[in-house]
Order: C-alpha cells, then structure tokens, then sequence
C-alpha cells in the first residue's frame, strides 16, 4: 500500500460518488487522508474556503511548494489518481 502525505480526499459517507473513488483507491492500493465534509464542521469549512464550494467527492493536492489544487469530479479525480498510481497502465 502507498501512503500519499500530499492528498487528502474530502467526502460524504454515504455518497455514491465518494464510494466509487474510495474503491479505486483500494484498486490502485493507495491510500491518504479522508475527510467526512459531512459529519466535520471544520472539514466542510476548509472545503468551502479552499476549493469555493461544498461538494464532494474532491480531491486535494498539496504541491511540494505548499501550492494546492482542489479536483472536483469523481472520474476526474479517479483518472487522476490512476495516471498517478496506476502500476501497468496501458496506452
């Protein structure tokens, strides 16, 4: 399993689209901090200060240079994790 220190998944339990990048996520054996945007006020907040809005699933990246990137969008994020992690990609 890789721990990634740079990204941080906020989501809501529940939701269908969280569930499908937490399970790509077990797929591609990677795994970082998830925050619950729904049963964590400040989560939400920090959500709503740094990406604009509350919605979820959403993926943050943190630069080496401390410069962050909120990525919105289930298979945005899973296309992203997958050119990041993906072992055997195939062209």
């Amino acid at each position: 399993m890789t721990h990634a220190k740079d990204l941080a998944l906020y989501h809501f339990s529940h939701c269908p689209f969280c569930a499908y990048v937490r399970r790509e996520m077990a797929n591609l054996g990677v795994d970082f901090e998830i925050r619950d945007a729904g049963a964590d006020a400040e989560h939400r907040k920090a959500l709503k200060e740094g990406g604009g809005k509350v919605q979820v699933p959403c993926l943050l990246i943190t630069a080496e240079d401390g410069s962050e990137t909120w990525l919105y969008e289930s298979m945005d994020i899973v296309a992203y994790l997958k050119k990041r992690f993906a072992k055997n990609q195939v062209a």
